[in-house]
């Protein structure tokens, strides 16, 4: 596949208004079917862990599947590539771009967890190597951040590719301009070479947002979006075919292209589950893999940071005269409780990380010990020991206070929420509260 990725400044285009393009119907020249891989919400989701069997998913497996296949096909992404814009947030995000452009990624688009990073941010993702693209989002000075859009030529044909994003989030940075979406698609086609064959936006909008983009510019081919934890197979709007895939490196959507000169395009696919009979050449992701691992080797990082993130993982402030004392301060008062807790799998939750390299990792850490984030909670094995894995105090509240006097109507009472925060979609698939409740239940006489 030959590429050709013109940077076309946003700028350029805002001076050439807002005239609408006439349709373009398929070209009268090419009919070659045109297949596309896509992906989208990674969230920096790099490889399945440990926590329930046989996961699916992961760059490996991603890799593996890219690795099987043949013929020429076009390989985007409709962004947010990762989950958050703390500093640990975006070496997974780096990581996964690494890995992306081994695997051959034509381009990505700017997604609503773009938008929570700074321009120099966004720079510096688009310097690994797969080109993001943007038709609406610009420094906030009005210089180009990537690419408006880029072309590739593909079995035959001359495709350009661009991406949108919903100007309506709440949470943008504020160095960053974001313009509607149907506004920069306007300014984008009415600028546009005239011997383009196939155009495709990437869009990080709600599906009735796609559908309407569809309906203004039946010009468009293709307009692959954000799947929100659902995939849409392909399905023609007005002329435009709209398809979505589920993400967390789960899932890879394949779909062809069928152009008929003089007709509508139509489409044929499926989304793909990555699951272990994906295998490739571990070379192509593992060195991205390592150099996370590597980023955050001995690391303890700043929770303090007011940044957009994983929800999980927020800073915590200890009440006054209260804090975190660990689990064996509990022995005095409640030795057979803690004698049942040894013997369950919460009592060793680093193991599964520490076996895998994860260990330094906040995205995995918070679900694995005690209070993670709290500035006298969980900062390492080597620091805090006492605080390693999940104990008394990770569904019971802080210890200190409850060591000056009876737990009973002080100590935090767990809650089914308090273990759906860790226990949940794919980490748990098959978690029921009261099932596992009674593998774990240390209920006390009254």
């Amino acid at each position: 596949m030959s590429r050709v990725w013109l940077i076309i400044p946003v700028i350029a285009l805002l001076a050439a208004g807002l005239a609408a393009v006439a349709w373009r119907s398929a070209s009268d020249s090419h009919s070659a079917d045109l297949r596309i891989l896509f992906t989208g919400e990674t969230f920096g989701e790099l490889e399945p862990c440990d926590c329930a069997a046989q996961m699916a998913g992961g760059l490996p497996a991603r890799s593996g599947f890219i690795n099987q296949q043949t013929g020429p096909f076009l390989l985007l992404d409709t962004g947010c590539v990762g989950r958050g814009a703390r500093e640990f947030e975006q070496f997974r995000a780096k990581a996964t771009l690494r890995a992306m452009k081994e695997m051959g990624y034509d381009a990505v688009n700017i997604g609503e967890h773009e938008l929570w990073l700074t321009p120099a941010e966004i720079r510096a993702l688009d310097k690994i190597g797969v080109p993001f693209v943007s038709a609406n989002v610009m420094d906030a000075d009005l210089s180009a951040l990537t690419p408006t859009y880029i072309l590739i030529e593909s079995a035959g044909r001359r495709i350009a590719v661009t991406g949108v994003v919903d100007n309506a989030y709440k949470q943008i940075n504020p160095s960053l301009r974001v313009d509607p979406p149907d506004q920069a698609i306007s300014r984008f086609l009415a600028n546009l070479p005239d011997d383009i064959d196939t155009i495709v936006v990437l869009a990080d909008l709600t599906q009735q947002g796609v559908r309407d983009l569809a309906q203004r510019f039946p010009e468009i081919d293709v307009i692959l979006f954000r799947g929100r934890g659902d995939s849409l197979p392909p399905t023609l709007v007005n002329r435009t075919i709209i398809a979505s895939v589920y993400g967390e490196s789960r899932y890879i959507a394949d779909i062809t292209l069928i152009q008929t000169p003089g007709q509508p395009v139509t489409a044929q696919g499926r989304a793909v589950l990555l699951d272990n009979q994906y295998t490739g050449d571990p070379q192509v992701t593992k060195a991205s893999i390592d150099w996370y691992k590597q980023q955050i080797d001995g690391r303890s990082f700043d929770l303090s940071e007011n940044r957009p993130g994983s929800p999980l993982i927020s800073p915590i402030q200890a009440e006054p005269g209260n804090g975190y004392v660990g689990s064996d301060a509990c022995i005095q008062c409640h030795t057979a409780v803690h004698q049942n807790w040894q013997s369950q799998r919460h009592a060793n939750a680093m193991q599964s990380l520490q076996r895998s390299g994860y260990d330094r990792s906040p995205e995995c850490i918070v679900c694995h010990v005690v209070a993670y984030g709290a500035n006298d909670g969980y900062i390492s094995m080597r620091k805090t020991p006492n605080l390693g894995n999940v104990g008394c105090e990770s569904c019971h509240g802080p210890g200190e206070a409850l060591l000056k006097g009876a737990c009973k109507g002080i100590a935090r009472l767990s809650r089914e929420t308090d273990c759906r925060q860790c226990h949940y979609g794919k980490h748990d698939p098959d978690f029921a509260f009261s099932q596992d409740w009674a593998i774990i239940d240390h209920t006390e006489p009254k």
